[in-house]
């Protein structure tokens, strides 16, 4: 018991003596210098790398076997949605079809398999995702999608939902392994 006390009293006189550190004038040059006490802040996590593209995510995903034909890169003349380059658009769309979806569905659409689509912030393809999904419940007639991301959440890829549930879990693995 006896220890107890004084380790106790031994610890708080040591942590006021090092709370009490002095500031001491420098004579020469007449400004104050804090004690050796201080302590730099954490440094800031690193920036994930430059986003991938979806010509790179399309090409993976083809190396994956999952089926993928007809492959396309879309720019701002074939870009169904017109947000390609455009602010709160993506930087970057890709589209694949794939069996079991829809092939006479618009060329470029979801509808005729999966589309990739790249965004600068996680935020954005937040963002995206949600409207997709709100706009498909409120009119069922659309049909469904899945959504997967990928690359620090940068990266949606949008499945259609007229692919068998197997099918779809196949692309969510490929997806996850990007």
């Amino acid at each position: 018991m006896r220890l107890r006390h004084s380790t106790a009293a031994m610890t708080a006189a040591v942590l006021l003596t090092v709370g009490c550190g002095t500031d001491t004038p420098d004579k020469s040059t007449g400004s104050t210098q804090a004690s050796s006490t201080t302590q730099s802040a954490p440094a800031p996590p690193p920036a994930p790398a430059e986003p991938l593209t979806a010509k790179q995510v399309l090409d993976k995903l083809t190396a994956a076997e999952l089926g993928l034909t007809s492959g396309a890169v879309q720019d701002e003349d074939t870009d169904p949605n017109d947000l390609l380059g455009r602010p709160n658009g993506y930087t970057s769309r890709a589209s694949a079809d794939l069996p079991g979806a829809d092939k006479q569905a618009d060329k470029y659409g979801v509808d005729r398999g999966l589309v990739v689509e790249v965004f600068t912030a996680a935020e954005d393809v937040e963002r995206r995702a949600k409207y997709i999904q709100d706009s498909l419940r409120s009119m069922p007639i659309l049909g469904t999608e899945y959504h997967y991301r990928a690359d620090h959440g940068r990266v949606l890829v949008r499945v259609s939902g007229k692919l068998k549930p197997t099918q779809a879990k196949k692309i969510e693995a490929a997806v996850l392994g990007l």
